[in-house]
């Protein structure tokens, strides 16, 4: 199976842990970061992760442009995405186009942690809300984005 983590901004440590974890499994994801102007946070040690990518708006370091202009879903199986959530939707759009299964980790305030206050709340297609604190941070991103 072919993976890939993508993410922009402060995700860097989630990514990080996520490579870790897939490592263990023995599958070498490729890794996406996005940033505005510079990279912060670590990548990956080489042989946990397959690929690293890095992209900044600036073009300070790595590609110029945006982490999805990099992104090609049809090379992988799945692609788990974590960071700002207009960058998810349109990894989730561009996913959904090569039928590539994406996930995505949402982020909301979450009071409670239980899903009792119902403040993380997120729609999903099916127009049930759902606790983000409860049933994810994780969701298929055809459940929570259109």
């Amino acid at each position: 199976a072919r993976g890939a983590l993508v993410g922009g901004g402060c995700c860097s440590e989630p990514r990080l842990r996520a490579a870790r974890e897939v490592a263990a499994m023995g599958i070498r994801a490729d890794v996406y970061y996005g940033f505005r102007e510079a990279r912060y946070g670590r990548e990956p040690d080489r042989h946990t992760a397959g690929v690293v990518r890095v992209a900044t708006d600036s073009g300070r370091v790595g590609f110029h442009g945006f982490v999805t202009q990099m992104l090609k879903p049809e090379e992988y199986d799945l692609v788990v995405c974590c960071g700002p959530e207009v960058m998810m939707r349109r990894v989730a759009a561009m996913c959904a186009q090569q039928n590539t299964r994406c996930l995505v980790s949402l982020e909301k305030k979450m009071a409670c942690g239980i899903g009792a206050c119902l403040g993380c709340t997120c729609k999903t297609k099916s127009g049930e809300g759902k606790s983000v604190c409860k049933h994810g941070p994780v969701f298929d991103a055809k459940e929570v984005f259109e």
